[in-house]
Parts: C-alpha cells; structure tokens; sequence
C-alpha cells in the first residue's frame, strides 16, 4: 500500500469531518481508496498504489470557507510533504492550467486579475523557498490560497460573461433551466415564480411517488401538474424513472430484496406504465437517476447496470423519438474511497455508450456542500474541468444542482446531511446560495455541451431530501436564487 506523509502547520485547517474525506487520484482524477489518519504531528495517507497522484483534500481558506483542494502530482517519499504548500501549489497550477485554455479560447483577461495571480503566484514561491521555516511557509501559502481563490472565482464570471455574450451574438442561447417538483403540486405563489424563473420543469415519477400502495397506482400529482406545465408554456422532463435509491422504491418492495428476477420485471413494468401515459407529452425522459451510488435493496453494479439497460431499450420502444438521460452522483466520485465498488461515474457513462442503448445525454448530479450524500465544495473552475472530461463521451450533458440557504437545523429534511456554507470575500454578506449559483449557473449556461440545467429542490416547506436547499423557504417564500434565476432566463435564454 502506497503511503504518502504531510505536515500541517494547523490542523483545524482541514475540515471538520474531512480526514475520512481525503484521497488520491492518478490523472485520470478518479480516487483510489484511500485512509488517512494521524501518526503523532503526521498526516498519513495510504492508498491502495504505489504510483505518484495527487492528494484532494477539505480544506479551510481564509475568507471563503472550506473547499475541496488538490496538490499537484506527487511521488512517494520518506521526507514528508509541507501539506498547505502543496495545496498551494497544486491550485495555482490548475487555475494557470485553465487560464491558458480559456484564453486559447478567446477570453480577454482583464489585467487587475493577472495582478492578483500574479501576486498568489509571489506568496506561493515565498511559501516554497522557505519550507525549513514550516509556520512561515504555512502562513504564505495559505494567503496564497486565499488570492488565488478570490482570483479564479472572478475569472470565471469574467469568462462566462464574454463567452455568453459570444453565443448571443450567433443565436439565442437554447439551454434549459428550471427545477424539479415535489411529488405533490407546488401551491399558485411558486407556480407564478416559476413561469418567470424556468423553461422546463422535470415532473416526480419515481415508482414510489405513483405506486405507494402496491396495485394502486395515483396518477392525480402528476397530471396535475403536467397541465400546469403544458397550459404555462413550459417544457416537461419526467423521472427519473428509476430513482437507484431506496428513496424511490415503494415500502412493500422490501419483500422482493434478494429476488433479483422479480424485481426486475416490476421495475420495468414500472417504466413501461409511465411511459405509455404520458408519451408525446414530455420532452425528455429522465431514465434513471443515482446509478452508481443507489443502495436500492443492495443490488450489485452490475444488477443496476441491467435495470437501467432494460428501461432505456423499454422507453426507445414505446417512443423512440423523445430524448433519454441518464444520471449519476457525485461525479467526482469522491465515494470510491472508502465503498467497495469498481466503477466511477464516468465508467458507467462509457459502458451504456459501447452498450449503444440509444442513451442521448448524461446527467450529472451535484449536491454541494453536504455532507455525507453530497459533494464537497470545489471552487467554480473545476466545473468547467468536469465538463470538459465529460464532453469526452460526445453526449450532451444535464446538470442538477443545489446547495444550503442556511446551516440551521432542518427539520422536514429526511437526509442526515450536514450542510457547509462558502464565505462572501465581500464586505456586504450575501445569501450563501445565491453567491453559489451567482458563480455557477452563468458557467454552466455558457457551456454549449450544457443543455440542462435543473435545481434539484424545489421547497423548503415539504418533505425534502437536503437541509435548507430548496429554491423557496418554509414558509413557500422565493429565496435571492429565484431573482436570480429569472434574471438569467430574461437575459440569457430564449
């Protein structure tokens, strides 16, 4: 077992929760499992290889919170490393890494900005020459981190600004954005709100929301709330069909845990029902959701990879002409480090691809900032890397987001996740959420592989899955975000 030893200057810099949340990954960025742990005033962090990889790791930046930080590329050896300058280093790489990509592109750089990294780039070097010095060292290269932060973040809304304004000069901008409901129909207020805010809506037909009871199945939500939809103008994606958690099988499916046939042949006629419903009124079919994390009644990887084989030839059967996604979390897939499983997300993409099953796009599903069942804060750039190693597959890609309004106590969330909230640089605090989304949303809209964009929690008030993520609070009241989204739909889309 590769092993790889690191001082820190202070450990309350990693995140609370976050020793179990480190790992290495190889240059494909896909972890390895990997354990870390304390050995007197040593990180030590074994993986299951011995070549060199990088070190990702939870970690607290001045003025901006805790983020998911990676070193550069680093080799086995007995003098261990000085761990903040490393994190320095690696993102400064990455950031000039993307920086030339972006400006290969076309994008100007506004010269403040090349200041600024200029200036990150200055402290990191101090940092680096002086590492017999560790206290020293530390505290360079953590102010490093912080502008080199602060940096990227304003790059990337300089870049996404001029490539939107690049698209809408050569046509209006075709993406969709929009939410998914709750299983019952959102009250008049949040229907008015979305009209404004979205262009499409994705409709709740998990199997546990229509068959509750078994051999009863309840049509009424959904109708309902495909009329609205339909008399409001708005496109509808339906799913997922197959939710691959135990959040959208049906409570009296238990009985069939361990009788894979069986449950099979339920599943799909699941599919097929739905499907011939509401076929030629929804635009797209959201086939399955969660494939590589679902812990639905302990199937194995391959087990799910059958179910979601058979549901998307059943949905090409019965309508060959609407388009199909499949989705999976976490697509870092920071969950490889401690589960015994042998695919990344980007594995099941590939093997449904050579499968040639007719699949036309892939979902991505990214809950930021919770934890466990979400996925660490990153900073913005790295989403544009996860998309262009997804553009690879040559599918067009959905993106379902959401992240927390507030860290308090939610109590009508049903997932025991904690909820880490990013810092505002600025001098006025702003709504945690909206400066996500405010840094997100216009670069994933000025991504053309980027054709969906859906925020994956709708209220606050009902039964929902992570704490305080939902576009309206308890009370049914829009959230900043919702300004947000409505002014980006004015501006930016047809």
């Amino acid at each position: 077992m590769g092993q790889l030893r690191f001082r820190i200057s202070d450990r309350d810099r990693i995140e609370t929760g976050g020793i179990g949340r480190i790992y290495v990954a190889g240059p494909e960025e896909i972890p390895w499992p990997t354990q870390a742990h304390w050995e007197g005033d040593l990180l030590v962090v074994q993986r299951s290889v011995h070549e060199s990889g990088s070190v990702y790791v939870p970690w607290r930046v001045d003025g901006h919170g805790g983020y998911m930080l990676t070193s550069a590329t680093l080799m086995e050896r007995d003098e261990p490393y000085l761990l903040d300058v490393e994190l320095a280093r690696g993102l400064i790489q990455r950031i000039r890494t993307r920086l030339f990509t972006w400006e290969w592109l076309g994008l100007q750089t506004p010269c403040l900005l090349k200041e600024r990294l200029s200036d990150a780039t200055i402290h990191f070097s101090q940092a680096a020459t002086s590492q017999q010095e560790p206290d020293k060292a530390a505290a360079d290269a953590n102010q490093a981190l912080s502008l080199a932060i602060d940096t990227a973040e304003r790059l990337v809304a300089s870049y996404s600004q001029q490539a939107l304004a690049a698209q809408q000069q050569q046509a209006p901008i075709a993406t969709l954005m929009g939410v998914s409901l709750d299983p019952e129909t959102p009250v008049v207020g949040i229907r008015r709100s979305l009209v404004e805010a979205a262009n499409i809506i994705q409709l709740p037909v998990a199997w546990k929301a229509i068959e509750h009871k078994e051999g009863n199945l309840d049509w009424k939500a959904t109708d309902e709330q495909l009329a609205w939809c339909q008399k409001a103008g708005l496109k509808v994606a339906a799913g997922p069909l197959l939710l691959m958690d135990d959040r959208g099988m049906p409570d009296w499916m238990v009985l069939w845990e361990g009788d894979f046939e069986n449950l099979s042949r339920l599943m799909i006629d699941h599919v097929r029902t739905v499907v011939q419903r509401y076929v030629g009124r929804v635009h797209l079919w959201h086939v399955a959701s969660r494939v590589n994390v679902g812990k639905m009644l302990q199937l194995e990887e391959e087990q799910r990879l059958q179910l979601v084989a058979q549901a998307l030839q059943v949905v090409r059967e019965i309508d060959p002409r609407t388009p199909t996604v499949v989705s999976f979390d976490q697509p870092w897939g920071e969950y490889l480090t401690d589960q015994h499983q042998d695919l990344a997300p980007i594995h099941y993409a590939d093997a449904l691809v050579r499968a040639d099953l007719g699949v036309s796009g892939f979902g991505l599903e990214i809950n930021a900032g919770y934890h466990p069942g979400g996925t660490w804060h990153r900073p913005s750039f790295e989403y544009g890397r996860l998309m262009d190693q997804w553009t690879q597959i040559g599918l067009p890609l959905m993106l379902m987001i959401s992240t927390a309004s507030s860290d308090e106590e939610d109590p009508h969330a049903q997932r025991n996740s904690e909820a880490r909230l990013l810092q505002s640089d600025s001098d006025q605090p702003q709504d945690p959420q909206l400066g996500w989304a405010a840094s997100l949303l216009p670069l994933l809209l000025a991504r053309t592989t980027v054709q969906v964009v859906l925020w994956n929690q709708l209220t606050d008030a009902a039964p929902h899955e992570f704490p305080h993520a939902g576009l309206f609070d308890s009370q049914d009241k829009p959230k900043p975000i919702v300004n947000l989204l409505r002014d980006l739909r004015k501006s930016c889309l047809m």
